[in-house]
């Protein structure tokens, strides 16, 4: 039997950041319609999760389906796996591919690259990551006070070349997929997760209006 994969963007109306941040105008058009319009560009069905009536309007504008998530599931403090949990029990999807609408430079070929890992390669999970030399343990440390005190890492708090330090890579929040059984559980990562690494470029994800106007910058040049 085919293996159910579902599309989902969560997309709730109280962002704080950034208020009304997933259907703010980045370039003529809505923020979520990015990921949305990349989604369509495979054959896995798209839903978005809101508790905002003018969100659900524009996904549906957007050719999209809507699940109404709980206004209890869409709080400042409410958890992302649980208003997945409640959009799995609904679709009974196999896997779910959660997008970030907030990561409008994700890409087609990214999607599907996930995708490809989470049902190829039988994993509990896959994250999209980012290469990033600034969070090397070398680089980072704990303040007390004013003063400094190296991670308990391995790595010595000092400067070195780049180029003998590992890589190291973050999450980007773009792209989360996870199987059914993973969602069961209420986790986001589950025992075997997978890494699949985008391009600096196009892990930019918007949390504030400076990051806003620099997106709309990349999108235009």
């Amino acid at each position: 039997m085919k293996n159910k994969i579902v599309i989902l963007v969560l997309a709730r109306g109280q962002s704080k950041g950034v208020p009304r941040k997933n259907i703010k105008l980045l370039n003529g058009k809505p923020l979520m319609a990015y990921v949305i319009e990349e989604a369509k560009k495979l054959s896995y069905p798209i839903y978005v999760s809101t508790e905002d009536p003018e969100i659900k309007e524009v996904a549906l504008g957007l050719g999209v389906n809507v699940i109404d998530r709980p206004e209890k599931l869409a709080k400042d403090d409410s958890r992302s796996i649980d208003a997945i949990r409640h959009a799995q029990r609904q679709l009974k999807a196999d896997y779910i591919i959660l997008l970030n609408a907030c990561c409008p430079l994700t890409k087609a070929e990214d999607i599907k690259n996930c995708v490809d890992i989470l049902t190829g390669e039988k994993c509990d999970s896959v994250v999209s990551l980012v290469e990033d030399f600034s969070s090397h343990p070398s680089k980072i440390c704990n303040l007390i006070g004013n003063r400094v005190y190296p991670i308990q890492t391995g790595y010595t708090f000092q400067t070195a070349e780049r180029q003998k330090l590992n890589k190291v890579f973050k999450r980007n929040t773009a792209i989360y997929g996870m199987s059914k059984n993973t969602i069961r559980k209420g986790l986001l990562f589950g025992k075997d997760t997978r890494g699949y690494v985008m391009s600096r470029e196009n892990s930019w994800d918007i949390n504030t209006l400076w990051d806003f106007e620099i997106c709309e910058f990349l999108i235009t040049k």
